[in-house]
């Protein structure tokens, strides 16, 4: 970086000292001078759009200099622009660049000019308070813009760091920051914070959370810079204090520029400046330069990747003196001047141009040097590559005397032709071409013979436009390409989408035309094309990941049933957090004693409510209340698709399953690491269920628990060790077996037919005869899991003897055997890809029945051997082949992240079904058999005893409940109780009001945003949404609402099922009154509370400090899910969207939606709740916030309208709802103000 050199010096304060130094003559003549002596430029930046360079002051004036170049080797700065930012003389502390204009930054202000001057808008700290009084604006202290962002501001305060919108200047964003940001950076996706301690922060504004921290400097850092993947920093550290200890601590410059890369996180070289750095800056064209000052004047251009490349200028600092103090100043102001005038020059505010052709430095004296490049022989005059053109101020006509000739006045004034007034009276702007009027002196113009041009004739125009139409009709659209010229086209077909067949994407169920034929088409296509493929390599489409997507009217619009083939079976949704887990949890949902005894613990009640519960467990729940809460919904839910986010909220509460947790879905996992994932979730989750059956139960869950028995025998005859060891686990490990042992266990577990023994001793009689080796793929043919499994469960391996060593070396047996086999056996398929392509390789690596032997020796049990059929005598357990989840491999590099995918196959009533999320559909048992695909691998496998299965013990579904419901009859509060809350509901009585089926419920729900929603926003400004917002239920209120009656001459809606069922019996004086109102204890951070909607104030959740008696979430549920099984009728107004994000499985014979009710399919708009009650109640609710049993009364009256409406006749109710649907036109569907 050869030839640079300063090309300007710019005073920026008045130096003239006589009493008029603030007149606006002198002003004028001195450029942009500050009218207080007294004041100092404290920032400076050159403009990122036009050619200007941005100063600002202690006294809060801003103010622009733009360049003229003079000559090819020198520059000038003239004053353009000069305002105040405000009236309290504050400084200004940073100055941004912005497109629209110029951002400024004072301790409790931030706004933003245009480059005249105007203001276009300003943020300060009378605008924002939190709750507390605590202003936020206030003591800022630097800026940036966000990543990627123009138009959001970062603002680092003395203990915060917030985030402003200058489009939405009204809204504030706190990100989880405290501590002092000294300075603020923007980096690629990420903001780079300097401490006052001198360290550097990266902070993610999207996630909301710290990265890394790095101490870079030992004191405070002075500057810092950025440029793509690295960061630059420089600072002072303390010095040893040497006098004493409370002596003021003093700081010297680093001799060191510390660069830290953000990709990998860490500090790289340094780059060393012995004299001390003060400001460092990279070169915006040449990312690997570094530019490095010095206080003192000295300056240094070096490469960071060879730090011998250095260039070294001195800037000269000896010009640089105070200004003298103007006469009649003040004795305060003449005493600052003073020690100013004994301050030594110093180097600061390091800035460089945008293209990179300029840097400037201010001294310490408000002197603007600039410096450029002119070993080119000529000066750059731009600062930026592309500047816009300046604003220059319009011209403004003379007074009327000056132009006079009576011709005008004012303004309007101007100057005949025949007028004896000179021209050059008027002013002209700034110049570089040849004017008009410079015309040689040869030529004349006389005003007399001056005459205009001859206009062109309309028919000629028209005979031209009709030429130029006809000449573009007879030319060719495309010229027709030449294959004997150029050869055959090299470009791939015409693909036609009319021609191509119906595709096996469903639409949305508002997309569709509604025909029977066409949904029957759909379906046939995608059972035609499931297992087909072009490609024997490629993988079927049904083990493909499934993406739930999402229409303008939310997840209710897509069409689930598209994907299940069957009236009884539901499927997993996984847009939830660790929805890798649905595969696992089908294939245990159908064992039927597993199934009983998971789901019938619920009869008995385990509703902890302690303070030190909820710490650590918010939900108040267990892995086994929410297991067997799950299946009851899987089973509720037929063939309707279920969520396991409450199960999955519980997983991530609890520490051991920390590891566990994914919410990426997989897309950080290679092949190897999710089925590493899948079978350690199956070991926590069987351990865990024993866990809480003993904790909340007293009783042993054995149902996968395998008992085993370690022997370790000293084989020396002077060795007395001997000790025997029984354990239990919930899963066996399978192991390959050895290549030298596999020929022999194949013939032992697999044992040929007579026929079959000849036929293979002449095979090796001809063997022997050609001299050829035995192949060991004819040996693999009769491998299958059985060779792994009796290898696995007995196992025998040697040891050297270490206590006994000294008389002779022997070693020590160690033989582990199971000793027990459970009704339920889980092998845990733990093998390496180059494991399972020993298992693609074989024939048929599973079987569908197994006969477990008990092996004896000397009438003592020695384990278990397994047969592929029924032993002829013995004792001997037979199983059955219940499942196996599979993964399924899409990358061709197993090592590669990302791209595979869980599934799942489980055999029910005699019939395989696969399972993939939300897609359940039945298979052919070839393709559940056929592992010879190198994409699949069987990572866990159950098989069930015979005995055991649902012929013996069926599935025991609960369908009304008989069990403890006492909680429906009381309070049960988390936490500290209120007793100043004053309740808003009566509970129930059991002698009285114990809910039967069809006794009538009303029922409302509010809820809270968890996390906000996932947008795709497309070049074109499309938005699609890819995961909605994640609520959470925050509060629930159940009504009285009587006992539903039968009358067969009331008929539905828009509901067939409630055709008969419409009357209503009210003989409870409690009508319409609460008997339950529950307010939801919350741990999780709350990222928005739709207190317009929900009603819920902040800190109404906190246990700590809320004002209302708070209950865990599965005590809430709990009432709900028994409400449900004792067969009452939910009343409400939307209830889809409460019972999907409450998890909850409600049949359609026990909801009565007037969201429903009230809905003509004609207008296709469905009503809200507010409007109904005014047009069919007369009442106005909702008035302000959202209250629960409000919303829950006013759809019980609705509801009880409907029906009196169809009693009254068959089209009573439709005239009123049409009268309804015209109102709403009328009204355009809102409630008039009052």
């Amino acid at each position: 970086m050869e030839g640079w050199s300063q090309v300007a010096l710019v005073p920026l304060k008045n130096s003239n000292n006589n009493s008029n130094s603030n007149s606006s003559s002198n002003n004028s003549s001195n450029g942009v001078l500050v009218q207080d002596p007294i004041s100092t430029v404290t920032t400076t930046v050159f403009d990122s759009v036009q050619n200007l360079v941005w100063c600002g002051d202690t006294s809060g004036y801003v103010r622009s200099l733009s360049s003229v170049k003079t000559s090819p080797y020198s520059i000038q700065l003239y004053p353009y622009t000069k305002f105040r930012t405000n009236t309290l003389n504050q400084p200004i502390i940073q100055i941004l660049s912005h497109r629209e204009g110029v951002l400024s930054l004072l301790n409790d202000q931030l706004s933003i000019y245009n480059r005249r001057g105007v203001p276009r808008n300003a943020v300060n700290s009378m605008s924002f308070k939190e709750s507390n009084g605590r202003e936020l604006f206030k003591d800022l202290k630097t800026m940036s813009f966000n990543c990627n962002s123009f138009n959001e501001i970062v603002v680092g305060t003395e203990l915060d760091l917030i985030k402003v919108d200058m489009n939405k200047s009204n809204l504030v964003q706190q990100f989880n920051h405290t501590g002092k940001v000294a300075m603020v950076k923007e980096a690629p996706k990420l903001l780079a914070l300097a401490s006052s301690t001198g360290s550097l922060e990266l902070f993610d504004p999207t996630s909301n959370s710290s990265i890394k921290t790095f101490s870079a400097h030992n004191g405070y850092m002075s500057d810092m810079d950025i440029k793509g993947n690295y960061i630059a920093t420089c600072g002072n550290s303390i010095r040893p204090k040497r006098y004493h200890y409370h002596q003021a601590p003093e700081y010297t410059a680093d001799p060191l520029v510390n660069i830290f890369d953000i990709r990998t996180m860490k500090a790289v070289a340094p780059v060393a400046f012995p004299a001390g750095v003060s400001s460092v800056r990279f070169h915006p064209k040449l990312p690997n330069i570094l530019i490095v000052t010095s206080a003192y004047g000295l300056i240094e251009f070096v490469d960071i990747f060879d730090q011998t490349n250095v260039s070294v200028y001195h800037a000269d600092m000896s010009a640089a003196t105070p200004p003298l103090p103007p006469a009649g100043s003040s004795a305060a102001q003449q005493q600052k001047q003073q020690q100013q005038q004994q301050q030594q020059p110093h180097l600061s505010g390091l800035e460089i141009s945008e293209n990179g052709d300029f840097f400037m430095f201010n001294d310490g004296f408000s002197n603007l040097h600039l410096w450029s490049i002119t070993n080119s022989g000529t000066l750059s005059k731009n600062f930026v590559n592309f500047p816009q053109e300046i604003e220059r101020p319009d011209i403004v006509n003379g007074p009327s005397g000056v132009l006079g000739g009576g011709s005008g006045s004012g303004d309007g004034a101007f100057i005949d032709i025949d007028a004896d007034v000179p021209l050059s009276v008027v002013g002209m702007p700034y110049y570089k071409e040849l004017l008009l009027s410079n015309w040689p002196n040869d030529l004349k113009f006389v005003k007399e013979k001056a005459r205009l041009p001859e206009p062109i004739d309309p028919d000629l125009l028209s005979i031209f436009e009709k030429q130029q139409q006809q000449k573009i009709s007879q030319t060719p659209k495309w010229i027709p390409y030449d294959s004997l010229k150029y050869g055959t086209c090299n470009i791939p077909e015409y693909y036609s989408l009319t021609s191509q067949k119906d595709t096996q994407i469903p639409k949305f169920l508002s997309e569709k035309n509604g025909g029977q034929k066409q949904r029957q088409k759909s379906i046939q296509a995608l059972e035609d094309s499931i297992f087909q493929c072009q490609n024997d390599e490629k993988i079927p489409n049904c083990y493909s990941r499934l993406q739930i997507q999402y229409s303008k009217f939310g997840v209710k619009d897509f069409d689930f049933a598209f994907y299940n083939r069957t009236q009884e079976y539901c499927g997993l949704e996984n847009h939830s957090d660790n929805s890798y887990i649905n595969s696992l949890l089908q294939l245990y949902r159908f064992q039927s004693v597993f199934y009983n005894k998971v789901v019938h613990s619920l009869s008995n009640e385990w509703l902890p409510n302690d303070e030190a519960t909820i710490e650590t467990n918010p939900e108040g729940s267990s892995i086994l209340n929410e297991l067997a809460y799950l299946f009851d919904m899987m089973f509720k839910a037929k063939s309707r698709n279920v969520k396991t986010y409450n199960f999955s909220q519980v997983m991530n509460h609890d520490k051991q399953a920390a590891k566990l947790i994914n919410l990426n879905e997989l897309m950080n996992l290679n092949s190897h690491e999710v089925r590493e994932l899948i079978i350690a979730f199956n070991n926590y989750l069987l351990t865990r269920l024993s866990m809480d059956f003993r904790n909340q139960f007293n009783f042993n869950f054995d149902l996968t628990e395998l008992a085993y028995e370690i022997e370790v025998r000293g084989r020396g005859h002077s060795c007395p060790i001997y000790d025997k060891q029984m354990g239990a686990m919930f899963s066996l490990e399978l192991i390959t077996p050895p290549h030298n042992m596999m020929s022999k266990m194949s013939i032992l577990v697999n044992p040929n037919t007579q026929q079959d023994q000849q036929q293979q001793q002449q095979q090796q009689q001809q063997q022997q005869q050609q001299q050829q080796p035995t192949n060991l793929a004819n040996i693999r043919k009769n491998l299958n899991i059985l060779t792994y499994l009796e290898y696995s469960m007995n196992q025998y391996k040697t040891i050297p003897c270490t206590q006994h060593q000294h008389f002779h070396p022997h070693t020590l047996e160690i033989r582990t055997s199971i000793t027990k086999l459970p009704p339920v056996l889980v092998l845990n398929v733990n093998l390496t890809n180059e494991e399972f392509r020993i298992i693609n390789s074989l024939k048929q690596w599973l079987v569908p029945d197994l006969y477990a032997v008990r092996a004896t020796n000397n009438g003592s049990n020695r384990g278990y051997s397994f047969k592929p059929s029924m032993p002829v005598s013995g004792d001997f357990k037979k199983y059955q082949l219940l499942g196996y989840v599979c993964e399924i491999s899409h990358q061709v590099d197993t090592s590669r992240t990302g791209g595979h995918n869980l599934v799942s196959f489980v055999k029910i009533k005699d019939e395989w079904m696969f399972f993939n999320d939300y897609l359940v559909i039945p298979i052919p048992e070839e393709e559940v058999f056929n592992l010879t695909y190198s994409w699949k691998k069987p990572v866990i496998v159950i098989y069930q005893e015979v005995d055991k299965m649902d012929k013996v013990e069926p599935f025991r579904h609960i369908t009304h409940f008989q069990g403890n419901d006492s909680i429906l009859y009381r309070d049960h509060f988390a936490g500290p109780i209120r007793e100043l809350y004053q309740r808003e509901y009566t509970l129930l009585t059991r002698e009285k009001e114990a809910p039967q089926p069809g006794t009538l419920v009303a029922i409302d729900a509010e809820f809270v945003t968890l996390k906000p929603e996932q947008l795709e926003i497309s070049y074109n400004g499309q938005k699609k949404l890819v995961k909605p917002k994640e609520l959470s239920l925050a509060r629930v209120s159940v009504l009285r609402g009587g006992r539903e009656g039968i009358n067969s001459n009331i008929t539905g809606n828009n509901n067939d099922d409630n055709n008969n069922i419409s009357g209503m019996i009210i003989d409870d004086p409690l009508f319409g009154e609460a008997f339950i109102d529950d307010y939801i204890v919350h741990k999780s951070h709350i990222y928005d509370y739709t207190t317009n909607f929900s009603g819920i104030e902040p800190n109404d959740l906190d246990i700590h400090k809320s004002s209302k008696n708070l209950v865990t979430l599965q005590t809430a549920y709990r009432k709900l899910w028994l409400l449900l099984n004792l067969g009452v009728i939910f009343v409400g107004h939307g209830l889809y969207t409460d019972f999907r994000t409450i998890n909850l499985q409600v049949p359609e014979e026990q909801i009565r939606d007037t969201a429903d009710f009230y809905y003509k399919s004609s207008f296709k708009r469905q009503l809200s709740l507010k409007f109904l009650a005014y047009v069919m109640l007369k009442e106005r609710v909702q008035k302000g916030n959202h209250d629960s049993i409000e919303d829950a009364r006013t759809a019980l009256l609705l509801y009880k309208k409907y029906v009196e409406l169809n009693q009254k006749s068959t089209n009573e109710f439709e005239k009123m709802l049409n009268f309804v649907y015209e109102e709403g036109n009328r009204l355009k569907y809102r409630v008039p103000e009052l």
